[in-house]
């Protein structure tokens, strides 16, 4: 079975890696996938506390090769999902897209 869900293989991996960020968004703070846009602030719009801090660093962490987000470089979704994305990409060459 093959998924296709961008343009490329590129897109496509991306586009699955939100989704997956997401679920873990959802889960975290106990939300509706439809209530999710790019542009919440993860301290004022989703109210996150130390503790969801702390276990959304957890499950990303497990999820994404261990990854350490530093959360005072993050303020929107959108900043928490391209640190994840571009840190899953930033040891593959530009010539393999």
């Amino acid at each position: 079975m093959c998924i296709k869900a961008g343009k490329n293989e590129l897109d496509s991996v991306k586009a699955l890696m939100t989704m997956s960020l997401n679920s873990i968004i959802a889960d975290v703070f106990d939300r509706e996938l439809d209530e999710l846009s790019l542009d919440l602030n993860l301290r004022v719009d989703l109210g996150m506390n130390t503790a969801q801090q702390t276990e959304l660093a957890s499950v990303i962490a497990e999820y994404f090769d261990q990854l350490q987000i530093d959360f005072s470089k993050v303020v929107t979704l959108d900043d928490l999902f391209n640190i994840v994305v571009e840190s899953e990409f930033e040891h593959v060459p530009c010539e393999a897209f």
